[in-house]
């Protein structure tokens, strides 16, 4: 028996396309290289480029190559069927040699440049899915076998120039393409350049250089000044002014003092740094940000989606048109000429500009994102923002800063035992109410007691053992509604809520006793007025959604300006809020915290901040760099701009096709001509979408 052979797979390490087994193997340099084609490992000989400039690079090379000899082809027609033979002194009988001589320079284009296109044309013919690769083969080697025929069979018109053209001008607009494409991935490659690849680790106080992706967590390392910070972590030993605009998009440095966190690929300016990893390599923020921006660009928008799939239909038809056009005008004329104006439909109908009319504009867009610090994990993202109606925020931590202080506590027992119990419960919490009370009971210099299966509720607090007096007792920590549930008795004055909504206040409690409280105030974030005001004119409805009290909540939304608001909300609450409110048209929502992952979930849209849980900014759409809120009314904004251009790039490309199509039918245009709009009206497209970089700052 024969064994089941499996053809493996490969990615060309030339133009980065995948390919089958059949395709070249070669070594350089003891690594073993893919080459899709002779083509594309001759030019890795020559430019040694690969990926998004390998492709630019391969293109380059193709057009070069045909474009010479493309322009002696032109010459010599023109010689031949302007008349100039007989200008230029030339006999008669030198004609059929100069037709000949077309042959030989017209082959090498077709079986070179020509070739990737027969071959994408035959896949598609056996799949039933054609493309615009189908159209530019059927074109240009249609015009090549005719003109090769009635050379070898000693007759005239020859159109060799047509189909050599057509590929060279294809050719020409893919580079176009590619180079655009090279362009926009440029900040993302300027960002991965920006985390060092070598770290300086101290270990049994030696210090030492190694990779970074070999640091771990917990390790110390040493950063000097004017160094990149390799990894995130924490401040051990040291004071240095950090440029993080890179990661926060602030422009101004910062003092970070021991304690402070740190981020990978951050600018340390001028102080000598000991920090201790809590991330490796591949998990950094900077590393997570990379990799947000490149599955971003792999996305296809539902635009995109429905454009596929209007081509797959399109190109038959255009086949159809264009052989009916042949057998129509051979009622007419010769079959030289009805064959030249059903190649011209087949050229001037090549939807090269209805393919890269959505994608270029999403790949720069995305990339304007991130250079502004918005980061959008998918392209659907912006015709979603720029249809949206209705935009709902979170509280705490996304409307206010997050940023919690104690302001007092009390309890009916000794303070410091209460403030250790809380604190052996709270140390396990990413949540901002943990935080502020652990920098609490830090500077208070409060110990821990032993503590253990602790519990986050979300919506409501946390619960946990802790060892009180030589006894594992259950402790409850939240809100007033949460100890409730739990049967729990409150002592004269502890439920009274407070007396200002700017207050949160904490409850906790053990064994059916409330034993204490905490109250903490939060602050707004800057400029969120403004923020909220610009929304409601642009004519979006503004809501807030709160697990606060009504009345905190209300409070809030009067102050700032929002229109609607629900408070007590719990997650579910959030959820069947958000359910509703899609049903009146496309919701964003923006939250932060634990308890706002599934109503992130629920949106049409979910926006969060950089400094928001980790839950909540994996379940998120777009994440925003830094505490900058008003940068929800620039994406929406820009959104809409992008997809205004978008939107303009199909109607050209869709214009051009049916004006294009309707002249090529009646016998107006010729193929070269054709070709040469089809590429103009590319060029157009690729300049409207690079218009997106530079004509909405950030």
């Amino acid at each position: 028996m024969k064994d089941n052979l499996k053809l493996k797979s490969y990615i060309c390490d030339q133009c980065g396309l995948p390919f089958s087994s059949s395709g070249i193997e070669r070594l350089e340099n003891s690594n073993k290289l893919h080459f899709c084609c002779y083509g594309c490992s001759f030019t890795y000989s020559i430019l040694s480029a690969n990926g998004k400039s390998g492709t630019e690079a391969v293109f380059l090379a193709r057009l070069g190559f045909s474009a010479f000899l493309s322009m002696n082809i032109m010459i010599i027609s023109w010689v031949i069927y302007d008349n100039q033979w007989i200008t230029l002194g030339i006999e008669h009988y030198v004609l059929p040699v100069l037709e000949k001589l077309l042959f030989v320079l017209a082959t090498p284009i077709m079986i070179l440049v020509g070739y990737p296109y027969l071959k994408n044309m035959m896949k598609e013919i056996r799949s039933l899915r054609m493309s615009m690769d189908s159209l530019i083969a059927i074109g240009s080697f249609t015009a090549y076998l005719f003109s090769t025929y009635q050379v070898f069979k000693g007759e005239k018109n020859v159109y060799f120039d047509t189909g050599t053209m057509v590929i060279v001008l294809v050719t020409f607009g893919r580079y176009l393409e590619a180079n655009a494409k090279v362009k926009t991935s440029h900040a993302i490659s300027k960002l991965i350049s920006l985390q060092p690849d070598i770290s300086r680790v101290i270990r049994d106080g030696i210090e030492q250089l190694i990779s970074t992706d070999l640091v771990r967590i917990g390790e110390m390392i040493k950063v000097l000044p004017g160094e990149r910070i390799p990894l995130d972590g924490i401040i051990v030993e040291g004071v240095s002014n950090i440029d993080e605009s890179n990661i926060t998009g602030e422009a101004i440095s910062r003092i970070k003092n021991k304690g402070d966190k740190i981020y990978a690929a951050t600018h340390n300016i001028d102080g000598v740094l000991l920090i201790r990893t809590t991330t490796i390599q591949q998990e950094t923020l900077h590393s997570r940000i990379v990799h947000m921006i490149e599955e971003a660009q792999l996305t296809k928008s539902h635009i995109q989606r429905a454009v596929d799939k209007i081509a797959s239909i399109f190109i038959p038809l255009i086949i159809f048109l264009s052989g009916s056009t042949l057998i129509g005008w051979l009622f007419f004329t010769t079959f030289d000429v009805a064959l030249l104006h059903a190649l011209t439909i087949l050229v001037v109908a090549c939807p090269c500009a209805l393919g890269i009319g959505t994608p270029i504009a999403t790949t720069i867009a995305l990339g304007k994102a991130a250079d502004c610090g918005v980061l959008i994990k998918s392209t659907d993202v912006f015709e979603k923002l720029a249809l949206s109606k209705i935009i709902v925020f979170d509280k705490t931590g996304t409307l206010t800063r997050g940023d919690f202080t104690i302001s007092t506590f009390s309890s009916i027992i000794d303070d410091k035992k209460f403030l250790s119990i809380v604190c052996s419960i709270e140390k396990d919490s990413e949540h901002f109410i943990s935080k502020s009370i652990l920098n609490y009971t830090k500077e208070k210099r409060i110990s821990f007691f032993d503590s253990r299966n602790i519990r986050v509720v979300p919506g409501f607090g946390i619960v946990g053992e802790v060892k009180i007096d030589g006894k594992w007792t259950t402790v409850f920590i939240g809100n007033q509604q949460f100890l409730k549930m739990n049967s729990f008795k409150f002592p004269d004055g502890f439920c009274d809520y407070s007396s200002s909504d700017e207050i949160l206040k904490v409850f906790v409690g053990w064994d059916s006793i409330v034993y204490g409280t905490i109250e903490l105030k939060d602050d707004l974030r800057a400029n969120i007025k403004d923020v909220v005001s610009s929304l409601e004119k642009r004519g979006m409805k503004t809501i807030l959604i709160s697990g606060d009290t009504i009345r905190a909540t209300k409070t809030l939304a009067d102050t700032i300006g929002i229109s609607q608001y629900f408070g007590e909300q719990l997650p579910k609450d959030k959820i069947e809020k958000i359910e509703m409110l899609k049903k009146s048209g496309t919701t964003i929502m923006v939250g932060d915290g634990i308890n706002d992952a599934p109503s992130l979930a629920a949106a049409d849209v979910g926006i969060t901040l950089a400094s928001a849980t980790d839950i909540a900014k994996e379940t998120a759409d777009i994440t925003i760099i830094g505490d900058h809120l008003d940068k929800v009314t620039w994406i929406i904004g820009y959104s809409k701009k992008t997809l205004w251009t978008i939107k303009w790039n199909l109607f050209w490309a869709f214009g051009y096709n049916s004006i294009g199509i309707f002249l090529a039918i009646f016998g107006v245009l010729r193929p070269i001509i054709a070709a040469t709009a089809m590429i103009v009206s590319s060029l157009v497209i690729i300049m409207n979408s690079r218009r997106l970089r530079s004509s909405f700052p950030c």
